[in-house]
């Protein structure tokens, strides 16, 4: 089991930055989480900006040492930390899915985001910065993402920080400690079964701008996401090739902290 250290900071700029600067610096121990109170330019995939009250929601930032992975099979940590996520949520009330590849969502809105940063020598994981954006007590929403939801939102009441952060890092703890141990086959199943949008067919915008038709068949340990399509058989599509077709947009989309 991991012997989590919490770091709390009152204001930061990216809890991912803070930690990567610390880790570059000194040899921290698997398990060091920063918390940032504020967190002023929280980062996402391509630039996005994560929104989040200060004080009201989770910013945090975990170190893991996954050097039992190989380089090639590095999403199965973000198979395991969005299983933890998901599960600690579920434990509260059913509706929490993982969208591919690591969002969480509410029904049709985004509670959780993730941003997982690699630090690589070779075919090796030196250590996997995890950051994690989860918006607990927020009430209202300021930014142009089209689609946030709290927990306050869903359950109608506050929750205390503290100890839902402590909720949270043991559940994905668990997750981590059945990926640590060889279960790989078991958490494809798991992530499989509570990801968004498999129960049958929808439409999908590519890069490209073309729209097709298809259903979510697999997700590899590499994170490619495989689409049985009505007319062209099976396609295979990395983060940011493909999209819900129907999916709100932004100019600033949110998809990680």
């Amino acid at each position: 089991m991991i012997d989590f250290k919490i770091d709390k900071v009152s204001e930061t700029i990216s809890t991912n930055e803070l930690l990567k600067t610390l880790a570059d610096k000194k040899s921290l121990p698997e398990g060091y989480t920063v918390v940032a109170v504020a967190q002023t330019g929280g980062r996402g995939q391509v630039g996005a900006f994560w929104e989040s009250q200060p004080g009201q929601n989770i910013t945090m930032s975990l170190l893991l040492r996954p050097e039992f992975l190989k380089a090639d099979r590095m999403f199965l940590i973000s198979k395991a930390v969005s299983l933890g996520i998901a599960d600690y949520l579920n434990a509260k009330g059913e509706g929490f899915k993982i969208k591919w590849p690591n969002d969480i969502y509410y029904n049709d809105k985004k509670i959780c985001g993730v941003l997982i940063e690699n630090q690589l020598m070779g075919a090796n994981i030196v250590y996997s910065i995890v950051g994690i954006g989860l918006n607990v007590n927020q009430e209202t929403f300021i930014s142009d993402a089209p689609n946030p939801v709290s927990m306050f939102n869903i359950f109608g009441r506050k929750f205390d920080v503290q100890t839902e952060l402590s909720a949270l890092l043991n559940q994905i703890d668990v997750w981590y400690q059945m990926l640590a141990d060889g279960w790989e086959e078991q958490i494809d199943e798991a992530y499989f079964a509570r990801l968004y949008r498999t129960n049958g067919v929808y439409s999908f915008r590519t890069a490209d701008g073309s729209v097709i038709n298809g259903k979510i068949t697999n997700v590899e340990a590499n994170g490619r996401l495989h689409i049985a399509t009505e007319n062209d058989g099976e396609k295979l599509f990395w983060f940011k090739e493909i999209a819900f077709a129907n999916e709100p947009q932004a100019t600033s989309m949110p998809d990680y902290q």
